[in-house]
């Protein structure tokens, strides 16, 4: 029997491909990263196959930090030459293509319907951002500038994209709540798992035995994580009394994270996530840690998943942040608590062998029927990454500019109506 090979990538987030590789080789399955974008926060474990990779990522680095604007254009192209013989490279060498953030070899997917006429598996993850509708995610904090044309432009871009992706992919894995845009049926996130592990001993677990309660916070990015509305809650509680040594760790390696991770007594990880437990948080399970995560979505997870694959996190609504910080100050056994279920759902539920195991079962097609999400059945409204209110005022701008077809959803009506009705409430 021919073995599977398979190739991860073509960018890295928090070390989720890595970790997934791991699994892979634990299991015995050849697998090779690819890792092309650049990034501070120095993740390990892409590999470099050939000269064609090394080539392409100091193309990309040059694209990004590099000021001569000759260099960049010249970088640009030259990226884009590459991908090319990269592609080629991959197509005659791996049976199955596990992709990220909704990008493929080639611009345009030019390449995706080469690799389903060579009968080569092609799984798409999404992880947020890549998936949400524009108009209830990032963009818009990150690009206030945009007019209300882009807003538009940008959510039939990410409509088409999604659809194209999903005309020639054989697996898409999302999360519900961020599923407006997909037609078909996708494997629910959290039934896969997010793969991570870490070798923990008494020399790098470290139990606070002071009165000062540590927490820590490591935005990846402090707007959409809502850090000042943390640091805000942080000193309404110091002003009422408690002794709290509050760390933010930004933009640093990845190391640093996990050093401070180690120290503190529990995480904030942010305001507005459509998930109890996302990257951070995960690695805050796996060193015992307990996590505060606000969000939209905690009133309604529990209509979408059954309450054994959730993952243990004091997840609250974005208005509660303050009142949860509070009670993970001052009550210590739940905080103790907490800290260990979590321990214990991503041990013996997101190690990499365990979550590489359920894609080795979506790749042979043997897959429950309680992993699938119908995104028709969809209720979540609030997105990810800003406020409730923001989410409102823009919706209501785009039907006014645009119509109602400007929000992409016209393949499910229902969903339409609601929108129009939040945002005029």
């Amino acid at each position: 029997m021919k073995k599977t090979r398979i190739f991860l990538g073509l960018r890295e987030i928090g070390e989720y491909y890595k970790n997934l590789k791991d699994g892979f080789h634990e299991l015995g399955i050849e697998c090779t990263l690819i890792d092309l974008v650049y990034s501070p926060f120095q993740y390990i474990g892409s590999d470099t196959p050939n000269n064609i990779v090394s080539m392409k990522r100091w193309a990309n680095k040059n694209v990004l930090l590099n000021k001569n604007i000759f260099i960049k254009v010249f970088c640009f192209y030259l990226s884009r030459i590459l991908d090319f013989p990269l592609f080629l490279w991959a197509l005659y060498r791996f049976d199955v293509f596990i992709f990220g953030f909704g990008e493929s070899f080639i611009i345009n997917y030019l390449d995706l319907p080469i690799l389903k006429f060579f009968n080569k598996k092609v799984i798409f993850v999404f992880f947020g951002s890549d998936s949400r509708p524009p108009y209830i995610g990032l963009d818009l904090i990150q690009n206030k500038r945009y007019t209300m044309p882009t807003h538009i432009k940008n959510s039939a871009t990410k409509k088409r994209k999604i659809r194209q992706i999903e005309k020639y992919a054989d697996i898409i894995i999302d999360h519900p709540p961020t599923s407006h845009f997909h037609e078909k049926k996708i494997i629910q996130w959290l039934s896969v798992g997010i793969p991570k592990r870490y070798i923990l001993s008494n020399s790098n677990v470290h139990v606070n035995q002071n009165l000062e309660i540590k927490i820590l916070h490591a935005p990846s990015n402090p707007m959409a994580k809502g850090t000042e509305k943390i640091r805000k809650s942080i000193r309404a509680l110091r002003e009422k009394g408690y002794s709290i040594n509050y760390t933010e760790v930004v933009g640093k390696p990845h190391s640093t994270v996990i050093s401070e991770l180690k120290k503190c007594d529990f995480i904030v990880d942010q305001i507005y996530s459509d998930t109890p437990m996302a990257t951070f948080a995960t690695e805050a399970a796996w060193h015992g840690k307990p996590s505060v995560v606000g969000g939209y979505y905690a009133n309604g997870i529990v209509n979408d998943f059954p309450k054994e694959i959730i993952p243990p996190s004091l997840y609250c609504h974005p208005d509660d942040i303050q009142d949860s910080i509070e009670k993970m100050i001052i009550d210590e056994s739940f905080r103790n608590d907490l800290g260990k279920k979590a321990m214990e759902f991503v041990q013996k539920n997101w190690s990499p062998e365990k979550v590489a195991e359920r894609y080795l079962r979506l790749i042979e097609g043997n897959i429950p029927e309680e992993w699938y999400y119908d995104p028709n059945n969809i209720q979540y409204l609030q997105g990810g990454g800003v406020s409730e209110q923001l989410i409102k005022e823009t919706v209501r701008a785009m039907i006014e500019y645009g119509g109602i077809k400007s929000l992409q959803l016209s393949d499910k009506p229902e969903l339409e109506k609601k929108f129009k009705d939040f945002a005029y409430q």
